[in-house]
């Protein structure tokens, strides 16, 4: 049995061993560690630092939230940021009755911005000095196929990461090349029959619609180049109003296409994705969009063609009846012959039957099926034919593999109850900073130690057993905290702390149990084994004390949305429990295997010395 126990120690130590020491860990998609610290532990806000944001709860009607409401908007936001991953954030309600929330994120690494120009890319130079215009430093950027991919460790705001989207947008030159069809003149000899547009047609609507541009250039046979800056991204592209200004030529408008122009800008990762998992309701709506049917006479054909769905005074929309409570499930994933990431989306079996009706009327009539999300548009797709099965996707030009997963995890989790506004943004600092921290490691390390040396130098043989006992305890606690994994904050060191203090006092417990023994006439070994017995109920009741106080502790802190006091209780209930464990188990083990030598058959290695010098013999 004692053999058995010292080869289950040593497995478990190796193991352990190689759990502190390997970063990160990879088992398939189950991974644990990083590489921001030394034994890969994930830190709280206190320690690394993070994001501090208030936000004002509002109900749908526009008046003040009811206790439900706030409530409501709690849960589903610690729903949403657990099952991101975002660890020990803090999420409170505030204010009596509560009317704002708090929610407080430790510092998220993995930020980054993907964007790319639809042709003619500003030189690298350039690009990076206007990110930096925008107050981002220390950054990195590569261009991979034709994207580039900016990656940061600070903190971005939104108004910083806004900032940098107009820089790109608006800064450098895009081209937008018009094509139009000539009119046919009648009486002309062939080669003389037709008639393109001239500087007096097309300059003239430009400066009417308010465009302002650099450069206008004809090349010849009804082909301009149009140059102009503030192009813009997005809802604020200038070329739906190029195109319906241009259209009021009598002349045809056949191509209209913009080279250069930010195309696409997506921010990751890290606090902005975690921001806008928080900030969204969630409300996914499907509507049928009618395009437009009888064209204008002032449009051009072709024009009409490419604004009748898309143009807002054009269509009409419906709601098609689908409803939140429709969805069921929602996923990221893929789509091959899309080439991009979607979001999966299943219906019950109502929302399935309604989406086959609707998908059979856009089939029939031409329409679309437009898809928001909170409001903003997603995507207008058509459809070929009914869809039947209840089960979609949804995509869009600024949903990477991120966006989809966060838009997942928010429908899974269900639309907040009320409305939220951002109020306060503010970064956090960590409250012992780097080298705080360090100064504060270093100092628990020689108190560590200082305790180390008070057991050898007055319990001898049970101080030395009970110092490599407290050296394994750290071992196996660190390890299960990284395996669990429990995040580290100051109140959870602080936990540690405590946890190790009744480590040592249950070491203590039995050397001092031991030497009673021995002062009472028993042999090494019956000492040993009584000592044990009579160590063990004291041990366990003060531990289990202190066990049912942390159970306490976090059960409170779970539904009073305190998760400083969840993550004290958690830190304390573990490292507790496993130095009962260890302080019972382990140094049985290495006891019983020292005292089977002979290099300690005396038992006066056993007593403290100030008991032996004042009891002689002893």
């Amino acid at each position: 049995m004692r053999f058995k126990g010292i080869i289950v120690l040593v497995v478990c130590l190796v193991i352990s061993l190689l759990v502190l020491f390997i970063n990160p860990i990879k088992i398939n998609n189950w991974e644990r560690g990083n590489n921001d610290n030394l034994l890969g532990m994930v830190l709280g806000l206190d320690l690394k630092g993070g994001t501090h944001l208030v936000y004002s709860i509002t109900s749908t009607a526009g008046e003040e939230p009811t206790i439900e409401d706030a409530e409501g908007v709690r849960k589903i936001i610690d729903k949403r940021v657990n099952e991101f991953g975002v660890s020990e954030a803090n999420v409170q309600l505030l204010g009596t009755p509560p009317n704002k929330i708090l929610v407080q994120i430790p510092s998220q690494s993995g930020d980054q911005i993907t964007f790319s120009f639809s042709k003619d890319d500003p030189s690298l130079e350039e690009i990076k000095d206007k990110i930096s215009s925008a107050g981002l430093k220390d950054f990195q950027i590569e261009e991979i196929e034709g994207e580039y991919i900016v990656s940061y460790e600070q903190a971005l705001d939104q108004n910083s990461s806004e900032m940098i989207k107009n820089n790109l947008a608006n800064s450098f030159p895009v081209k937008v090349m018009i094509n139009f069809s000539p009119i046919r003149l009648e009486g002309k000899k062939e080669g003389e029959d037709l008639e393109f547009p001239n500087i007096d047609d097309i300059e003239p609507l430009l400066l009417e619609s308010d465009i302002k541009y650099e450069e206008l250039n004809n090349l010849g046979f009804g082909a301009w180049e149009l140059k102009l800056l503030n192009f813009g991204y997005g809802d604020e592209s200038q070329a739906e109003k190029i195109m319906l200004a241009l259209s009021e030529t009598k002349y045809n408008l056949v191509n209209l296409q913009p080279e250069g122009e930010l195309e696409n800008f997506i921010i990751s990762g890290g606090i902005q994705s975690a921001k806008r998992l928080i900030g969204s309701t969630a409300q996914l709506d499907f509507r049928v969009r009618e395009c437009g049917k009888e064209k204008p006479e002032e449009l051009d054909a072709n024009v009409w063609e490419l604004v009748k769905c898309y143009d807002p005074q054009y269509y009409n929309e419906v709601a098609t009846g689908i409803e939140s409570k429709n969805l069921t499930d929602a996923s990221p994933g893929t789509v091959a012959e899309l080439s991009q990431p979607v979001v999966n989306v299943v219906f019950d079996d109502d929302g399935s039957d309604i989406f086959y009706e609707v998908t059979d009327r856009i089939s029939r009539t031409g329409d679309l099926l437009a898809i928001y999300l909170d409001n903003e548009e997603l995507v207008s797709p058509g459809a070929d034919k009914a869809i039947s099965g209840g089960r979609a996707y949804i995509y869009g030009k600024d949903i990477d593999a991120e966006r989809a997963r966060e838009i997942a995890i928010q429908l899974r989790s269900g639309a907040l109850p009320a409305k939220l506004d951002l109020i306060q943004e503010r970064n956090v600092d960590a409250v012992l900073g780097a080298e705080s921290l360090s100064k504060s490691l270093t100092a628990g390390i020689i108190g560590f130690i200082l305790v180390l040396i008070f057991m050898i130098s007055y319990y001898k043989i049970p101080g030395i057993i009970a110092s490599l006992t407290l050296i394994i305890y750290l071992v196996f606690v660190i390890a299960i905290f990284k395996i669990l994994p429990v995040t580290l904050t100051l109140s959870g060191a602080a936990a540690l702390i405590l946890s190790i203090g009744f480590a040592v006092d249950a070491n203590i417990l039995i050397s001092e149990r031991i030497k009673e023994e021995l002062i009472a006439g028993r042999n090494l070994l019956n000492s040993i084994t009584v000592g044990f017995d009579r160590a063990w109920p004291s041990i366990r009741d003060g531990n289990f004390s202190t066990i049912i106080t942390a159970v306490v502790l976090y059960w409170f802190g779970s539904n009073f949305s305190t998760s400083i006091m969840q993550g004290f209780a958690l830190t304390l209930g573990i490292g507790v429990l496993l130095s009962m464990i260890t302080s019972f188990q382990v140094n049985r083990i290495l006891v019983r295997l020292i005292t089977t030598t002979n290099l300690f058959d005396k038992t006066n290695l056993f007593i403290p010395i100030s008991k032996r010098n004042k009891d002689g013999e002893a």
